[in-house]
């Protein structure tokens, strides 16, 4: 298989269309041999066809909450070839996958889906890191690439995480050298706030500074694996942190060293 840089990635909403047998002559064909011939669109048709998740339990507080007309609105008017569904067929798997796009667009992050996934199925361990570990190895680099990334966006994303997590999140403190920091965001673990800068390095891809409250109290950085990525972590008397990336130990050590310092003074 090959790996075509050049292609352009299907949408999630027609790989779930071709999934359930919605598409037909031309388009399911080249949905086909995307699939054959590319390995991202493979990779990620093999993720959505994963039907035995429990997507519906884990999004069920989202979707109770969806704006639904501004959804069909956003649905009707795409022009696509998937045929219309009967609406007695409530939500489908093309709807379930509709709605957490429109979600997306309304400013509720994907990623909260993931994380409410992993308490749904039973994870109740409280191991955050291999909980962002596991959701952070999704990304790839177009995850992030095109997400604003003026300061006064980012400052005001920071400045709702740290109001959220009760820490100052000043820009120069966590931005990383030669790394563009492309968003901030609240997420939820175990019912409470979990903090996520992402990074997208243009060497190693996507990358990810996630805080949490902590009352373990403070201990030195350590390392570690996870889902092929590399994680640095460590706490202070009040926060928990962890910087993760598929960059090479020693320069993860040394950014988390930089932004530990800059946090701490």
């Amino acid at each position: 298989m090959s790996d075509s840089k050049f292609a352009e990635m299907p949408s999630d909403e027609l790989l779930v269309a071709y999934l359930d047998g919605e598409l037909a002559g031309t388009e399911r064909a080249r949905i086909e041999s995307l699939i054959e011939t590319d390995d991202a669109v493979a990779a990620r048709y093999e993720f959505l066809s994963r039907s035995e998740m429990a997507f519906y339990d884990a999004f069920e507080p989202l979707l109770a909450n969806a704006p639904t007309a501004k959804l069909e609105a956003i649905l009707s008017g795409l022009d696509s070839p998937v045929a219309a569904e009967p609406a007695s067929r409530g939500w489908s798997r093309r709807g379930f996958m509709a709605a957490a796009v429109g979600l997306f667009f309304v400013g509720v992050a994907a990623d909260r889906g993931f994380l409410a996934l992993k308490q749904a199925s039973g994870d109740h361990a409280g191991d955050w890191r291999a909980v962002v570990a596991e959701y952070l190895s999704l990304y790839t680099p177009d995850t992030l690439a095109n997400l604003a990334s003026d300061e006064q966006s980012q400052s005001a994303q920071l400045k709702t995480v740290g109001d959220r997590l009760g820490i100052s999140l000043p820009l120069e403190a966590v931005s990383l050298p030669g790394i563009a920091l492309k968003r901030a965001q609240v997420l939820q673990y175990d019912d409470k706030p979990l903090g996520q800068i992402a990074y997208l390095d243009p060497e190693h891809g996507p990358m990810a500074l996630c805080i949490v409250q902590s009352s373990s109290g403070p201990h030195s950085p350590e390392t570690e694996r996870r889902h092929g990525m590399n994680v640095v972590y460590w706490s202070d008397e009040a926060h928990g942190y962890m910087l993760i990336g598929r960059n090479p130990t020693d320069r993860l050590k040394d950014l988390a060293e930089g932004v530990r310092a800059a946090l701490a003074a």
